[in-house]
Formats: C-alpha cells, sequence, structure tokens
C-alpha cells in the first residue's frame, strides 16, 4: 500500500488508512481508534463527533509513527504510554506489565471479598504500574496500602501513577519480603511472573519484545514465584490475614498442590475469569 501523506486527512480517512494498514499485517483494526482515544482523551461519542475534522499534519505525522510502531508489534499501550484499569488511566513503560481485564476482576473479587469500613494493612506484592495498590486505596479509602516491587524501574512508574492519581502510598523496592522485615498485612494482593520459560514458543511477540522478562517468567513450570511466596507469607499475614493473586489459566490444579504441599495448614480457592479459564487464587489460613 502506498503510505499517504497524511496532509489532508480527516480523524476518520487517518483511522481508515491505520486500520486497512494493520489489518493487511495481521494486526487489530480497531487499535487506531484506541490510540486517538488515548491521545486526545477522547470517548467513542468524541471521536464520532471528530471524525470530519481535519487532522493537523503535526498529528498526521505522529499518527502514522505510531501505527508503524505497532505494525512492528509494539503494544499499543507503549506507544501512547498509557492504559486503562477498573475505569482510570494509567502510566505505562516497558519496566512495567500493560494492565490486563483479568487483573480488573481480580481486585474486584478483593473489593467484594474484604471488608471495605476496617483499616486493613494491604501489601501489592510486585505492583508494577501500581494498579492493584493505587485502585484498592483509591475505592478502599480507609485501607493502608504499601506498593513493593523488585524492580526500580517499575517503582519509578508507579510513583508517577501516585501523582496522577492524588495518593501517597509507601513504596518499597524490594525481592519478595527480603525489605519488608517484620512488617504483617491483613491482605496481600500480587500479579507476579507465573509463565513457564517453556512457555515462550507460545507467546505473542509484542509480549516477548517489550514487556519486562522479569514480571513475566518464573522458573518450576511458572510457579517458582508462588512456591517462595508460600514459604515465607505466613510471616507477613496477620491472624486471619488472606492473599489474592493471578496465575496462569492452566495452573488450577498445580498451585493448589503446591500449597498444601508448603503449607499444609492453609485453604486455597481458585476462581474462573469471564471467558472460564482459571486465572485466580484465595489463599489464608498460613
Amino acid at each position: 500500500m502506498n503510505r499517504p501523506t497524511g496532509e489532508s486527512w480527516t480523524y476518520f480517512q487517518a483511522q481508515r488508512w491505520a486500520a486497512d494498514y494493520l489489518k493487511e499485517r495481521g494486526l487489530d483494526p480497531h487499535t487506531p481508534e484506541f490510540i486517538l482515544k488515548m491521545i486526545h482523551d477522547w470517548n467513542t461519542t468524541t471521536l464520532l463527533m471528530h471524525n470530519r475534522d481535519r487532522m493537523p499534519s503535526e498529528e498526521a505525522v505522529r499518527f502514522r509513527r505510531a501505527i508503524e510502531r505497532v505494525a512492528d508489534h509494539e503494544p499499543p499501550q507503549y506507544v501512547v504510554g498509557k492504559a486503562p484499569f477498573y475505569g482510570r488511566m494509567f502510566i505505562v513503560s516497558r519496566d512495567v506489565l500493560i494492565p490486563e481485564s483479568e487483573t480488573e476482576e481480580l481486585v474486584e473479587w478483593v473489593l467484594e471479598t474484604m471488608p471495605k469500613d476496617k483499616p486493613l494493612r494491604v501489601l501489592d506484592l510486585g505492583t508494577g504500574s501500581g494498579a492493584i495498590g493505587i485502585t484498592l486505596k483509591l475505592e478502599r479509602p480507609l485501607w493502608q496500602v504499601t506498593l513493593s516491587d523488585i524492580s526500580a524501574g517499575a517503582l519509578r512508574v508507579a510513583t508517577a501513577n501516585q501523582r496522577l492519581h492524588g495518593t501517597n502510598l509507601p513504596e518499597i523496592e524490594s525481592d519478595m519480603f527480603a525489605r519488608l522485615a517484620d512488617q504483617k498485612f491483613d491482605l496481600i494482593v500480587t500479579n507476579p511472573p507465573y509463565i513457564a520459560p517453556s512457555e515462550i514458543a507460545l507467546m505473542d511477540k509484542a509480549v516477548l519484545d517489550h514487556e519486562p522478562p522479569v514480571a513475566l517468567f518464573a522458573d518450576e513450570h511458572g510457579l517458582g514465584f508462588y512456591h517462595r511466596l508460600f514459604e515465607r507469607i505466613g510471616d507477613h499475614l496477620t491472624p486471619g490475614g488472606q492473599l489474592f493473586g493471578e496465575t496462569g489459566f492452566d495452573q488450577e490444579q498445580g498451585i493448589q498442590a503446591l500449597c498444601h504441599q508448603v503449607a499444609p495448614n492453609a485453604q486455597i480457592q481458585t476462581r474462573h475469569d469471564m471467558a472460564d479459564r482459571m486465572r485466580m487464587i484465595h489463599a489464608w489460613n498460613f
């Protein structure tokens, strides 16, 4: 396809060109709409209202470059530097995972299960962008939330999101509980690395090339992080303390067996996502 200059595009023409450009490469033709919404903070209705407007030539150049980055398998959320999560917008970079709908379901499970009128001490373990911990604080103002991550780069993104959303939560750079000393929590929520390195061949190129490996991969068939967590979490939960975590869709039996092996007294419950894939655990009595 000949690439137009974009000098006389309307927003509708720009989207049409970009959708065709991506579709020819086997990529999602709805991505251009997402990019324009993110750039302008528009909703679907607002975007439609601008369809006949001329796109400024400078914006056309930036838009075309953005589409070319997507065509090169860069996730559009990294291209625009932000992603929606639980009705809010969060800054993202290649130092953090892109928040996904499964993680929204995890947050919803936490909110519907835990008491909202008590000042729970909460740890967002492996916080990444801070999306989980910041969302929990905004939804439950009484909760005392701490953000921790092994990655200094991730915590910089979390700090930016705290500024964006007006929170002032403690942030700790720590490999699991290494720098949390004797702190105990009523609730620990985590979206940890849980992909086995053997699954690399099955993964999307955009994820492999752009998302941080430290947040994706774990040994022991993807359960290495949870093995360490189950061994140590009892020292960091208050009596009655609860764990909620995201997992791989094929780990339902494996993670339950691991939990019972490492912490024989613990209770563990799994939950499936909207696509009926097991993606979440709730565990207690460590």
